[in-house]
C-alpha cells in the first residue's frame, strides 16, 4: 500500500479511509504481490469479508441515522451509510471483476481456480450455505445480472460438474449436489444455467447426454443402479463364499452365503442414498424452472432430449451401449414423478388440465410411427389433419400438460425397459444357477472320477468360474433391487398410473368439455351415476382423441402393474387398487375400444394375479389375496363376470399366429377369476345373469368344453410319453456305450424336459377347465345352456372319453414318477369329472346323450369309476348310488333307442345330416353351398367355425333357411315307419292270440 500513500501524499490528500478513496484503497490491496502467498486470503473471499464488515458496520450505525433529538449526530451517521453503501457496492463489483476471466490475470492470486474459483471454493465446504452470507450472494448476483453473471455461471460450473463427473453413489458424491443446490437457489443463478452452451447441446447422444450437459453427470453419477456404479453390487452385497450358502432374501430369492440381516440392511441404505438424490434432484429442477425467463422451457427442452435419444429403449432387444444407463433413466424419472406430485392428488382435482390433443402438436415427444390404440396410419392422419385445419396455430400447452406427457413417455423408455431388462437378466441368472447346479450334481455323482486328472481339473475350474459368476450377479440383482422394489418408488410410480388411467378413462368417455368439473375420484372407486360419465356402454363411435393416442400407453400400465405383481405383490395388500380396476371393468366391457387382444388379456393376467395368495406359511399354507377387491368395487361387482365371460368368448379369434396357444393362458387366468367369485352372490347372481343369454352362453360353453377336450387329450397322452421315456431311461446306459448312444440319450433327456413342460402347462389348464365345467353344472340355474342340442352329445362324448382315460382298461399307462411334478392329480381330476355326471344325472337330454355316444361310453368303465371313488373314499354312498341309477338310465336309453332303430330300419341317405350320418329334426339350407344339414349341427359347428364347412365361406346362424318341405318328408316318413311298426305289432298280437 506504500505506493498508495505517496500517491495521496503527493494529492494532498490524508491517508484517511474516506468515500472518496475507498476504490482506490481496494483497488490497490488487489494489487499487493503478498496476494500470491499461501497464508492471504483468495481475493474474492477478502472483498467478501470487506462486505460482511461494512455491513456489520453500517448495522451498527443504522439506528442514529433516524435520531430526531440530536440532528448533528443523524447526518453525520446518514453520511457515513452512505459512505459504507458506495463501499458496498464496490466490494460486489470488485467480487465480480476477480472473477472475470478476461481481468484474472490482472491481480496477484494464491489458487489455481481462477474464474472458476466460486465452484471450487464452495465444493471444499461440506456446508455451502456457510461459505458466504446469502446476502452477499444476492447482492452479487442481483449486480451482474445481464452484466457479465452469465460468463461467472459458466466458469462456476464447470468446477462443480466437473467434481461430478468423478463422483458415485457409493462414495462422497453429496458435495457437489450440494453447491449445485446452493447455486440454483439463486434465481438469477438458475436461469443463466439453463443459458449457458452446457446446459443442452445438441451434439450429444443417449450416453454422451449423460457427461456433457450440465445436468448430465449429476443424473447419473448419483443412480442407485450397477450400471452407474459397477462397484455398488461388491461394495453393498459382498459375499462371504461364492460356492456355499443357503441364505434367502425377503423375495425367497437364494443369495448364496450373504447375510439376509446385512442385505435388507444394506438395500434400505442405499434406498435412503437414492431417497436424498431423488429430492435433491427434484429440488434443483423445480428452482430452476421457478427461475422465470425461459427457464421452465430450457428444462422441458432438456427432458425431452433424453427422451428422445432414447427412443431404442422401447426394443425388445435393446443394445445398452447405446443407451443411456438404468440409473440416468430412474432419476430423470423420479424427479418428473415429483413434479407430477400436484397433479396426482387423490381427487384428480388437476385432470380437465390436461391436453389429449398435445402429442398432435408438440415437437417435444415424437410419436410418428408408434401404434395406435384404436386407428391405423390412415385414420390418425386424417384425424391428424383435421384436427391442424381446426388449429391452424398450435396452442401453447400449459405445464400440466407437458410434465404429465413428459413423465408419462419418460417412464414407457426408462423404468419399463429397466424393468423389462431386469426380467431377462433373472431368467439368465436362473439358468446359470440351473446350469451350476446341474454341473455341481454330476460332479458329486462320482462321474468325474474315472475322467483324466488334466479333464476333471479343467472341469473343477469352469465349476469354480461359473459358481462365481452366478454370486457376482446375485449381487447385481440385489443392488437392482434396492432401486427397482423400492416401495417408495413403487407406489410414486402406482400413483402417477392412476393418474393415466383415469386420463384414458375420461379421454375415452367424450365430451371432455361437459367432464371438466365430474368428480373423477367418485368415478376410480366405482361410482358412475354421474350422467355425464357413460362408460357402460361407451359411445358407440370411439372418440378420435382415445383411439390415436400411443398404445404403449395402456401396455405401460399393464405392464407396470403385472411386474409389481409378479415380484413384489405384496405392497398392494395395503393399497388401494381402485383404479385399475374402474380401468380394467371399462375396457374390457367396452371390447371395440382396443383392438390388441393382449393389451385386454394383460388386464386379465393382473385379475388373475389378485387371485394368487400373498404367503405361504413354511407348513405350505397360504393366506392373503387382492381379491377382496372384487366384491366390494361397484363396477367389478356389476360388470366383472360378463366381461371376463365375453373375453373368453373373444380370444378365440386375436388374428395373431400364436393364438391357438395363447388363448389357454388367457382362458386360465379367467377360470381362476371366475373360482375367486364363485361363491359371491352377488357374482353368482351375475353368472347365472349372462346364462340367461342362451346364445351367448352357449358359446361360451362351447369353448370350454373345446379347450377341456383339446388340454385334457394333450395332457394325457403327454403324460403317457412320460411314462414310457422314465422307464426308458430307469436303464443306465453301459460303461462300454458308444459316443452316438450317449449323444442319443442325452437328446432323449433334452426331448423329455420338452414334453415335461409341455404336460405340466396343459394339466394345468385341463384341470382348471375341468373344475369350472364341474362348479357351473352344479348349480341348476345355470344348467340350461349346457342341454342345448348343439351343446349336450359334445359334453356327453368328452365326459365319456376321459372317463376312460382315467378309469379304462388302460388307464395305468398314465402312471409316471411323481406325478405332482406335472400338477397332475388323477384322483381328483376323475371325482370332478363324475360330479359333473351326477350334476346332470337327472337330465333326460343328458342321459339320451350319453346313450347315443357309442364311441367311448362303456358302463364297465363306470363301475371301475365307481371302484375307485369308493376305495379312496372320495364319494360318499348317497353319491355312488345316484351314479349307478345313472348309468342303469342310460342303458334303458340305449336300449330303447336300439329298439326304435332296429324298427324304423334303413333312413333314406336325403334324411341323413350330411356330418354326422343321424336323421335330421330341423333341416336347414346353408346359403352359400345350398347343403342341407340338420340345425343343431351347424349349431354347434358355428360354435367354432364361423364358415359353411362345405365351401368354407362366411356363415352365420341367421342365414341358414328351414327346409320346410324335407321337414315335412321326414315327419311323413317317421309316422308311416309309426304306422308300419304299430301294424306290425298288431298283427303280431293277432297271430299270438290265435
Amino acid at each position: 500500500m506504500d505506493e498508495l500513500v505517496a500517491e495521496l501524499a503527493d494529492e494532498a490528500i490524508p491517508p484517511v479511509l474516506s468515500p472518496a478513496i475507498v476504490e482506490r484503497v481496494i483497488y490497490a490491496r488487489l494489487l499487493l504481490p503478498a496476494n500470491a502467498e499461501p497464508g492471504m486470503p483468495p481475493l474474492f473471499d477478502y472483498l467478501a469479508g470487506v462486505w460482511i464488515r461494512a455491513t456489520r458496520t453500517k448495522a451498527a450505525i443504522q439506528p442514529f441515522v433516524g435520531l430526531a433529538d440530536n440532528k448533528d449526530a443523524a447526518a453525520k451517521a446518514a453520511v457515513r451509510v452512505a459512505g459504507i453503501d458506495a463501499l458496498l457496492a464496490l466490494a460486489i463489483s470488485y467480487a465480480g471483476l476477480v472473477l472475470n476471466p478476461d481481468m484474472i490475470d490482472s491481480f496477484p492470486t494464491n489458487h489455481t481456480w481462477g474464474a472458476g474459483f466460486l465452484g471450487y471454493k464452495l465444493l471444499e465446504s461440506f456446508d455451502a450455505e456457510s461459505v458466504y452470507p446469502r446476502e452477499f450472494m444476492n447482492d452479487f448476483v442481483t449486480r451482474f445480472d445481464n452484466d457479465g453473471l452469465q460468463e461467472i455461471v459458466d466458469f462456476t460450473l464447470k468446477g462443480v460438474v466437473t467434481a461430478m463427473r468423478t463422483q458415485k453413489i457409493s462414495e462422497d458424491f453429496q458435495r457437489p449436489l450440494r453447491v449445485l443446490s446452493y447455486l440454483v437457489s439463486f434465481k438469477q443463478i438458475a436461469r443463466a444455467i439453463t443459458l449457458s452452451a452446457d446446459w443442452n447441446p445438441s451434439y450429444t447422444n443417449a450416453r454422451t447426454i449423460e457427461v456433457l450437459p450440465i445436468l448430465g453427470p449429476f443424473l447419473s453419477r448419483t443412480g442407485t443402479f450397477p450400471d452407474s456404479d459397477p462397484e455398488l453390487p461388491s461394495k453393498y452385497f459382498p459375499s462371504a463364499s461364492p460356492f456355499g450358502g443357503s441364505a434367502v432374501d425377503e423375495y425367497g430369492f437364494a443369495i448364496g452365503a450373504r447375510n439376509a440381516g446385512d442385505v435388507r440392511s444394506a438395500k434400505t441404505a442405499l434406498c435412503e442414498s437414492g431417497y436424498f438424490v431423488h429430492t435433491s434432484l427434484h429440488n434443483i429442477f423445480l428452482s430452476i424452472i421457478k427461475a422465470g425467463g425461459d427457464a421452465k422451457d430450457n428444462v422441458l427442452a432438456f427432458i425431452a432430449r433424453a427422451i428422445q435419444l432414447n427412443h431404442s429403449r422401447s426394443k425388445l432387444q435393446v443394445d445398452r451401449r447405446e443407451v443411456s444407463t438404468d440409473g440416468f433413466m430412474h432419476n430423470l424419472s423420479r424427479v418428473c414423478l415429483k413434479l407430477c406430485d400436484p397433479i396426482m392428488d387423490i381427487r384428480f382435482s388437476k385432470l380437465a388440465l390436461i391436453d389429449p390433443n398435445y402429442l398432435l402438436y408438440t415437437t417435444r415427444i415424437d410419436t410418428t410411427d408408434v401404434t395406435r390404440i384404436l386407428a391405423d396410419k390412415d385414420a390418425y392422419e386424417a384425424h391428424l389433419a383435421a384436427w391442424r385445419t381446426a388449429h391452424p396455430t398450435p396452442p401453447a400447452a400449459n405445464f400440466v400438460t407437458e410434465v404429465f406427457f413428459l413423465t408419462l413417455t419418460l417412464q414407457h423408455y426408462g423404468l419399463l425397459s429397466t424393468m423389462r431388462y431386469y426380467a431377462g437378466f433373472l431368467k439368465e441368472l436362473e439358468d446359470m444357477r440351473k446350469q451350476a447346479t446341474k454341473f455341481r450334481g454330476i460332479r458329486d455323482s462320482g462321474a468325474w472320477n474315472n475322467l483324466q486328472p488334466h479333464v476333471r481339473t479343467a472341469n473343477e475350474e469352469g465349476l469354480k468360474r461359473l459358481e462365481a459368476e452366478v454370486d457376482k450377479l446375485v449381487g447385481v440383482k440385489l443392488a437392482m433391487d434396492a432401486a427397482l422394489m423400492d416401495r417408495v418408488s413403487l407406489e410414486h410410480s402406482m400413483q402417477f398410473y392412476g393418474l393415466v388411467m383415469m386420463f384414458l378413462v375420461r379421454v375415452a368417455n367424450g365430451d371432455l368439455e361437459a367432464t371438466k368439473t365430474v368428480a373423477w375420484d367418485r368415478v376410480s372407486r366405482g361410482d358412475d351415476t354421474d350422467p355425464r360419465v357413460k362408460l357402460f356402454p361407451l359411445s358407440a363411435t370411439p372418440p378420435a382423441e382415445f383411439t390415436t393416442l400411443p398404445e404403449w400407453i395402456i401396455d405401460d400400465v399393464c405392464e407396470f402393474y403385472l411386474f409389481v405383481m409378479r415380484y413384489n405383490a405384496v405392497m398392494l395388500e395395503h393399497h388401494p387398487r381402485d383404479e385399475i380396476v374402474t380401468f380394467a371393468m371399462t375396457v374390457l366391457s367396452n371390447p371395440t375400444y382396443i383392438k390388441n387382444p393382449y393389451l385386454k388379456s394383460k388386464l386379465v393376467e393382473i385379475l388373475f394375479y389378485f387371485t394368487i395368495p400373498l404367503y405361504r406359511r413354511a407348513s405350505g399354507e397360504t393366506h392373503g389375496k387382492l381379491d377382496g377387491v372384487f366384491s366390494t368395487h361397484p363396477l367389478a361387482k356389476a360388470h366383472l363376470v360378463r366381461s371376463v365371460l365375453g373375453f373368453y368368448v373373444d380370444v378365440e379369434q386375436t388374428g395373431m399366429h400364436s393364438q391357438f396357444y395363447d388363448k389357454f393362458n388367457i382362458r386360465y387366468n379367467i377360470s381362476q377369476v371366475l373360482k375367486s367369485i364363485w361363491n359371491d352372490p352377488t357374482h353368482r347372481h351375475a353368472i347365472v345373469g349372462a346364462s340367461r343369454d342362451k346364445e351367448f352362453f352357449v358359446k361360451f360353453v362351447a369353448l370350454l368344453m373345446n379347450d377341456t377336450t383339446y388340454l385334457l387329450d394333450e395332457s394325457l397322452s403327454k403324460l403317457k410319453e412320460i411314462g414310457n421315456m422314465q422307464a426308458e431311461h430307469a436303464i443306465p446306459l453301459p460303461e462300454t456305450a458308444s459316443r452316438e448312444d450317449r449323444q442319443r440319450r442325452q437328446e432323449r433327456e433334452g426331448f423329455l424336459a420338452q414334453i415335461e413342460r409341455q404336460a405340466t402347462s396343459y394339466m394345468s389348464l385341463g384341470t382348471e377347465t375341468v373344475h369350472m365345467l364341474q362348479y357351473l353344472t352344479g348349480d341348476p340355474d345355470i344348467v340350461g345352456p349346457f342341454m342345448a342340442p348343439e351343446i349336450v352329445e359334445r359334453l356327453a362324448a368328452m365326459l365319456d372319453f376321459n372317463l376312460v382315460a382315467l378309469a379304462g382298461p388302460r388307464c395305468t399307462e398314465l402312471k409316471v414318477a411323481n406325478p405332482e411334478k406335472y400338477r397332475f392329480d388323477p384322483k381328483r381330476l376323475l371325482s370332478e369329472l363324475i360330479d359333473i355326471f351326477l350334476h346332470l344325472a337327472t337330465r333326460p337330454e343328458f342321459i339320451t346323450a350319453v346313450a347315443k355316444d357309442g364311441r367311448s361310453y362303456s358302463k364297465p368303465v363306470f363301475e371301475r369309476a365307481g371302484g375307485i371313488l369308493s376305495k379312496h373314499r372320495l364319494k360318499n354312498e348317497s353319491e355312488l348310488l345316484k351314479l349307478r341309477e345313472f348309468v342303469d338310465a342310460v342303458e334303458a336309453t340305449i336300449a330303447s333307442e336300439q329298439l326304435e332303430e332296429e324298427e324304423m330300419g334303413d333312413v333314406p341317405d336325403e334324411f341323413l345330416d350330411p356330418l354326422l350320418f343321424s336323421l335330421m329334426e330341423e333341416p336347414v339350407v346353408l346359403p352359400s353351398s345350398g347343403v342341407t344339414i340338420d340345425l343343431s349341427t351347424v349349431k354347434s359347428h358355428l360354435l367354432s367355425d364361423a364358415h359353411d364347412p362345405f365351401n368354407r365361406q362366411p356363415l352365420t346362424i341367421e342365414q341358414v333357411t328351414p327346409n320346410v318341405e324335407l321337414k315335412e318328408k321326414i315327419r311323413a316318413w317317421k309316422e308311416e315307419r309309426r304306422r308300419a311298426r304299430k301294424s306290425g305289432a298288431d298283427a303280431a298280437a293277432m297271430d299270438t292270440s290265435e
